[in-house]
């Protein structure tokens, strides 16, 4: 009687296991709860229910993202941005002339272009150089100096460029500079600026007979004191001009008239 219910129990065990239909819609999920859809059938939009699904993703793992917020470079190092036609004078005496040049405002360096050795271009040594000239786009013609001689704590001064706006008896000078700053966009701080960037950091200097070595400010007042004397007839003279010093032909009108005193 017991093996009779023991067989019946298994039959009807049976019949109830092939009586069920499987749900395909299901299958995969079920039986591989945890494996991601094959690369050949992700669309981009797949909503994974851990981050354990994603291919080499894991516990103590981070998942990398594409960032795309960069926007380049804006600005350049150079003074002037292609290359001109100029003269280097060296301190030798030798003197190059009718030779494409760039100067590199951001490290201080003239470059110099061999168009007869393949268009090459070096770094001219800073210390054979006495001054040079570019015959700009705009037909104007700049003329640098290095002053190794001036007298200034700063050696940065020595060792680098100015721009001649006057010289007489008394010269007046633009330090021709660039600052570089790097994109800052990145952490929760930054301040969201998305490119990096080279700037103009222009200053500018009175070289006195004396070789002294005076920086000023764009103004009537500051170079008038660092002249030190006729400061009378300078501030009449300013007032008279109407100079606004918002341009540089102002500075220079300005010291002229001190050197014609």
């Amino acid at each position: 009687m017991k093996l009779l219910v023991q067989l019946s129990i298994v039959f009807l065990s049976l019949s109830m296991g092939y009586a069920q239909t499987r749900d395909t819609t299901k299958a995969n999920s079920s039986s591989r709860p945890n494996s991601p859809t094959p690369l050949n059938q992700r669309n981009g939009y797949e909503t994974y229910q851990s981050t354990n699904q994603i291919v080499g993703a894991g516990p103590n793992s981070m998942v990398n993202t594409l960032d795309n917020r960069y926007e380049g470079l804006k600005g350049t190092p150079y003074f002037l941005p292609d290359w001109i036609n100029g003269q280097v004078d060296m301190t030798t005496g030798k003197n190059y002339t009718n030779v494409p040049l760039k100067f590199n405002a951001h490290k201080q360096q003239l470059i110099l272009r061999r168009t007869g050795s393949g268009n090459d271009s070096i770094i001219v040594d800073a210390n054979q150089v006495k001054r040079f000239t570019l015959a700009g786009n705009d037909g104007q013609t700049y003329l640098f100096e290095r002053l190794p001689m001036a007298k200034t704590n700063d050696q940065a001064l020595k060792d680098g460029y100015f721009l001649v706006l006057y010289e007489g008896k008394t010269a007046l000078l633009k330090r021709i500079a660039k600052t570089f700053k790097s994109a800052d966009y990145k952490n929760p701080y930054a301040s969201d600026v998305r490119y990096d960037a080279y700037q103009n950091a222009f200053s500018y200097y009175l070289l006195k007979p004396d070789q002294t070595l005076t920086k000023v400010k764009l103004s009537d007042k500051s170079i008038i004191d660092a002249l030190g004397d006729r400061k009378d007839e300078l501030k009449t003279f300013s007032k008279q001009e109407n100079l606004t010093f918002k341009a540089d032909s102002d500075a220079i009108l300005l010291v002229k008239k001190y050197d014609s005193l």
